[in-house]
């Protein structure tokens, strides 16, 4: 992975020190999101890339307001995939709670 310096105004800086963020970590998921909102970075590459999955990369666009309404053939496939196993172990848990 490649390392670069860049110059940021104090006022950002400041923002981060404030929430106690890592700026590092911002940027690189700022980073993230914009190379898959321009289509360079597919959802599952983004959830590797930040170390969150597939469905915590998605989790972190919505927190954002941003809509994956956009998604490919596969990465739609995918989802509607997570979602049935979701709901069928809802299904299966609520006649077999796992405490017994």
């Amino acid at each position: 992975m490649s390392v670069i310096n860049i110059e940021l105004p104090d006022s950002i800086i400041e923002s981060y020190r404030q929430e106690n963020e890592s700026i590092q970590e911002g940027l690189k998921n700022a980073l993230v999101v914009w190379e898959y909102l321009n289509g360079r970075l597919s959802l599952r590459e983004c959830g590797e890339l930040l170390h969150v999955g597939y469905r915590g990369f998605i989790e972190l666009l919505w927190s954002k307001g941003i809509p994956i309404d956009g998604l490919n053939d596969a990465e739609f496939q995918q989802q509607l995939v997570s979602l049935r196993a979701a709901e069928e172990e809802l299904r299966v848990n609520q006649f077999y709670p796992p405490n017994y």
